[in-house]
């Protein structure tokens, strides 16, 4: 039976629909989720459709739309969606109303079915991402490229309906970057909610082995993630409390020993050895949150920081870099009144070069230890600041506006 002509019919392009790739899979879904929920009609491409990432949809109530494999000897890639999209997905629905893409991934797929197969639809990019920070930490020829992604960011959100960006921090980026020429209809902040997995998670303190997690790839990155930062702040750490164990979630086969050689340098200690966890869908970093005491974020750049997020959300305690956007959304709530003013103490300041990386090392030593030495009543406190996060529903607004933007004036966002 087709969808009634009043209902909107969206498009979602991403590379999959899951949560196993981190940031912008995670807000691909929450977007599926807010527009399902209203009883829109969502779509959405993935290079592969593995069994969790079918039932993750069929639970939201997501329509997946994987490639047409002409030789199922050939390995998907992007180009089949932003290239060759009529030949790999020829099926795409029909009366398509609101094409989404996510900047710098489907962004150019987005611009250019909406071009050439839908051009009644409206166009929408989420952005996610600031090269011109970012880059600078990952060296090389991407460096020097930072502009000219970003520039390309600009041409395929160029008079599109809308763009929102992932939290404040982006937001203000990209107001200043679309004074020029280049630059969507409308402009929006969008701030995502913790997903129900974590909401649904309670972490209780407790065990003598104390565990400190990050989460996010290591090699190539360990500047932008602060990961040598976590390592030398660690070295410290295990001086004091000796039964301390670090793990590192978002570590590829292929990147395994290269990163370990870059964590273990970072420690330079005799008394801790780096747990080097794979790729995790969100259940696993719920699991390794459930067995751990404390979750930072070092990032010496950060456009927003979900995962610092998803571990406020689930109750363990956090330590987040001031570089973030997520630091920055806390700053603002509690400027609001929305929150407590002691949860401005799970922001660490941090430089974001290496001209003082003792003094970086030592600030957030000083205050792993503290929460580890304190954790019983670190806990409570962070059992509060989910509290109040929640009760806050600083999201709703945000949600509120995507949908109108999408055509979609009632019903609750959340």
């Amino acid at each position: 039976m087709s969808p009634s002509p009043d209902v909107p019919i969206v498009l979602l392009l991403n590379d999959e629909y899951g949560t196993s790739k981190g940031g912008i899979s995670t807000i691909n879904c929450q977007v599926g989720q807010i527009l399902t929920a209203v009883g829109a009609v969502v779509y959405c491409t993935a290079l592969r459709v593995p069994k969790k990432d079918q039932e993750a949809a069929d639970r939201d109530g997501v329509r997946l739309i994987g490639p047409d494999l002409l030789d199922k000897k050939t390995e998907p890639t992007l180009d089949w969606l932003t290239v060759y999209h009529s030949v790999h997905y020829p099926n795409l629905p029909q009366d398509v109303t609101c094409i989404i893409g996510h900047a710098d991934i489907t962004d150019t797929a987005a611009r250019n079915i909406w071009e050439q197969r839908f051009p009644q639809a409206d166009l929408m990019t989420f952005n996610h991402v600031i090269p011109e920070d970012t880059e600078y930490y990952k060296g090389g020829r991407k460096a020097m490229k930072a502009w000219v992604k970003e520039m390309d960011m600009l041409e395929k959100v160029d008079d599109a309906k809308a763009a929102f960006s992932v939290g404040k921090r982006i937001y203000d980026h990209f107001s200043t970057t679309y004074k020029g020429n280049k630059k969507p209809q409308n402009h929006h902040v969008f701030l995502p909610k913790p997903s129900d997995i974590f909401l649904a998670t309670n972490v209780r303190p407790g065990g003598e082995q104390k565990v400190v997690l990050t989460v996010g790839r290591v090699w190539k990155v360990e500047k932008l993630k602060g990961h040598d930062l976590a390592a030398q702040a660690m070295r410290e750490v295990v001086r004091e409390i000796k039964n301390t164990r670090l793990r590192v979630r978002g570590i590829s086969e292929d990147d395994w020993e290269t990163s370990l050689k870059i964590l273990e340098d970072s420690l330079n200690s005799p008394d801790l050895n780096p747990t080097l966890l794979p790729y995790g869908t969100q259940e696993d970093i719920r699991d390794d949150m459930m067995t751990a005491h404390l979750v930072l974020m070092p990032s010496r750049s950060e456009p927003f920081g979900l995962v610092g997020l998803e571990a406020i959300a689930a109750g363990i305690p956090v330590l987040i870099s001031d570089k973030t956007g997520l630091a920055g959304m806390i700053i603002d709530l509690i400027k609001q009144k929305k929150i407590g003013d002691e949860h401005r103490h799970v922001i660490v300041e941090t430089s974001v070069n290496d001209n003082d990386p003792a003094g970086d090392a030592k600030r957030w030593a000083d205050r792993i230890v503290d929460v580890l030495k304190h954790s019983d009543s670190e806990f409570q406190k962070a059992a509060r600041f989910k509290r109040e996060l929640v009760e806050s529903r600083y999201w709703e607004q945000s949600h509120r506006t995507f949908l109108q933007a999408c055509g979609i004036t009632a019903g609750d966002p959340d």
